[in-house]
């Protein structure tokens, strides 16, 4: 490179002339502005009809919102009203159980009376006692209304062997039951004593 360069100026030479700024374009700004204001309205203006859009969207969804709340808060009652009426059910069903347990037993307890009951008495008919029937004294459950007869046999001897026998004519006759006898009775239920 030389030591002159061409692009700057001499020493000692007078400084030149400042380049002329390009002028500015004063309309832009305006424009600009102008444009944004007819942009800002139209938008705006577009706007008010998604705004009444939106306004009734956000009001139906504030009425599904209260719907939900509704439902859901009477969901709750009707699931804490189901859970009290389960608790009554349960209630009543241990109390059933209770009862049916205690009907059980007392089924029992009776079904062994009656057999006790049913054993200890004698009805029409002829038995062998210590088989059919228990050895003891026995009696009328009711009063004879009119004749009847009874007798006591030797076991075995188709009742040929009398050991005692009556023809009843009312009231109560009892007798006396052993091991070994048969009992014919044709006087009503006889009760063991």
């Amino acid at each position: 490179m030389s030591t002159q360069d061409t692009d700057a100026p001499a020493f000692g030479a007078p400084a030149p002339a400042p380049t002329p700024r390009p002028q500015r374009r004063r309309w832009v700004w305006p424009a600009v502005t102008a444009g944004a204001l007819v942009l800002g309205v139209a938008i705006g203006g577009g706007g008010s009809a998604s705004s009444t859009e939106l306004d009734a969207v956000t009001a139906e969804r504030d009425t599904l919102a209260q719907q939900l709340e509704t439902a859901e808060a009477a969901a709750k009652q009707a699931e804490d009203e189901l859970s009290a009426k389960q608790g009554d059910i349960d209630a009543q069903a241990a109390e059933l159980d209770a009862r049916s347990a205690a009907l059980d037993e007392r089924e029992a307890t009776i079904t062994q009376a009656e057999e006790v009951v049913a054993a200890s008495q004698i009805a029409i008919g002829t038995w062998t006692v210590g088989i059919d029937i228990e050895p003891g004294t026995y009696r009328t459950a009711e009063p004879v209304p009119s004749s009847c007869y009874w007798g006591i046999y030797r076991s075995g001897t188709n009742g040929g062997d009398i050991i005692e026998n009556d023809i009843v004519q009312g009231g109560h006759p009892t007798v006396t039951l052993q091991e070994g006898q048969d009992f014919e009775n044709g006087c009503g239920v006889f009760v063991k004593q």
